[in-house]
C-alpha cells in the first residue's frame, strides 16, 4: 500500500470515527435573541437604566421648553423689540440650543455605555445559566443564532428562559 492510500484510509477511518462519535452527541440550540428579549434581568436593566437617566432627561426637557418659549418669544415680539434685545434674545436662544444638543448627545452616548454594560452582565449570566443546563442535562453542545436551521426538538430556550426567571426571582 503507497503511503497516499495509506493517509487517505487513515483520514476516512478518522472521518467514519468521529461522525458516529458527533452523531452520538446531544445537542440542543438556544435563541439568545429572545433570551435577551424576554428574560427578567433584561426588563429590571432598563428599568434600572430608565431610572438612572431619569432626572437627567427630566433637566434636559425643562432646558427644551426654556428654548422653545425664548424662540417664541422671538418670532411673536421681535418685530416690537430693539435690534439690540432682539440681538441678544437670539444669541441665547443659540447658546441654548447648543447645550440643549450636547446634554441630549452626552445622555445619549452615557445611555449607550451603561447599556452595554448592563447587557454585558446579563449576557453572562445567560451563558453561566445554558453552561450549568448542558452539563445537568448531559448536553455535549448548544448552539446559538448562528445556525440556518435547527430542528425544534433540540431548542432549549424555552426551558433556559424559565431558569433565568428562577434565578431572577430567587435573588429578588
Amino acid at each position: 500500500m503507497s503511503l497516499l492510500r495509506l493517509k487517505y484510509f487513515i483520514a476516512g477511518l478518522y472521518l467514519l470515527i468521529t461522525s458516529d462519535v458527533i452523531a452520538d452527541g446531544k445537542i440542543g440550540y438556544v435563541d439568545m435573541d429572545m433570551l435577551i428579549s424576554q428574560s427578567p434581568q433584561i426588563l429590571a436593566a432598563n428599568q434600572t437604566l430608565t431610572a438612572e437617566f431619569e432626572e437627567q432627561d427630566n433637566r434636559i426637557s425643562e432646558q427644551e421648553a426654556d428654548l422653545h418659549q425664548l424662540e417664541n418669544t422671538i418670532s411673536k415680539e421681535g418685530n416690537f423689540m430693539t435690534p439690540d434685545k432682539l440681538s441678544e434674545l437670539q444669541e441665547r436662544a443659540r447658546i441654548l440650543e447648543r447645550q440643549v444638543r450636547r446634554a441630549r448627545e452626552d445622555m445619549k452616548d452615557a445611555i449607550t455605555v451603561r447599556n452595554s454594560q448592563l447587557v454585558d452582565d446579563i449576557q453572562k449570566e445567560i451563558r453561566t445559566v445554558v453552561s450549568q443546563y448542558a452539563q445537568e442535562n448531559g448536553y455535549d453542545a448548544i448552539l446559538i443564532n448562528a445556525i440556518l436551521y435547527a430542528n425544534e426538538n433540540i431548542d432549549i430556550t424555552d426551558e433556559i428562559l424559565q431558569k433565568l426567571r428562577a434565578k431572577y426571582s430567587s435573588g429578588q
